[in-house]
């Protein structure tokens, strides 16, 4: 049995009825952008995800970006990003892309924030620029496409779920990789199935990886979602 794991504001992008696709923009913001009103910072100030994030990390955007619209009817769009602080009514893409600092090493990873369409904020997602990142399990930090999967699943209007073994869940994990049958599910009952013709992938499969010193268990940190209200 699947849990309603959406939005709890019911909002999503494009047309509102639950089931329909949307085309949805995103940008990366560069560093020294204000990000005041954060869900927990004044003086905030942007570092660019190409400042603190390994080679290879924009493949790793994307690949997230794809494992939606792979399942459902979403289509991205890169765009330039208009260089407006956080939360300012510029031309920036829907989905604003940066990092800042939250708590240190661990804690937080990163957070997302609830589309509702006519707000700046809706959709932006920020990682914790004092985290150690990677863009594979097994090796050290936070696997890149897990965490930004995740939290792009909340600038898309899903809630955390507590169907284990979710992507949607609220703790980091590298027991499996990417969206899994319950975040099918919500992604679906919001946007709808890909276009016709479009293959529905199967959810990735399960998998453990040994990662030596840092333990044969997965490491398990908090995501966030936020809404903008």
């Amino acid at each position: 049995m699947f849990s309603n794991a959406y939005v709890i504001s019911g909002e999503k992008w494009g047309d509102p009825e639950f089931g329909s696709g949307a085309i949805v923009s995103w940008s990366y913001m560069d560093t020294g952008l204000s990000c005041n009103g954060t869900y927990e910072s004044i003086g905030c100030s942007v570092t660019s995800l190409a400042d603190f994030m390994p080679l290879g990390f924009e493949n790793e955007i994307e690949r997230s970006f794809d494992a939606w619209s792979d399942i459902a009817g979403l289509t991205f769009i890169q765009v330039p990003d208009s260089g407006d602080a956080f939360n300012a009514h510029g031309s920036s893409g829907d989905i604003r892309l940066g990092g800042h600092s939250f708590d240190g090493p661990g804690g937080i990873l990163a957070h997302g924030y609830l589309p509702q369409p006519g707000s700046s904020a809706a959709g932006d997602i920020h990682f914790d620029s004092g985290d150690l990142w990677t863009t594979s399990f097994g090796t050290p930090g936070f696997d890149i496409f897990q965490v930004f999967t995740h939290e792009l699943g909340h600038a898309l209007g899903l809630d955390h779920t507590n169907v284990p073994r979710s992507l949607m869940n609220p703790y980091y994990t590298q027991a499996f990789s990417g969206p899994q049958a319950d975040d099918f599910a919500g992604i679906q009952y919001l946007y709808g199935l890909p276009a016709a013709g479009n293959e529905v992938p199967e959810p990735a499969s399960v998998f453990l990886l040994m990662i030596g010193l840092l333990g044969l268990i997965a490491v398990r940190k908090r995501h966030k979602v936020v809404s903008d209200a």
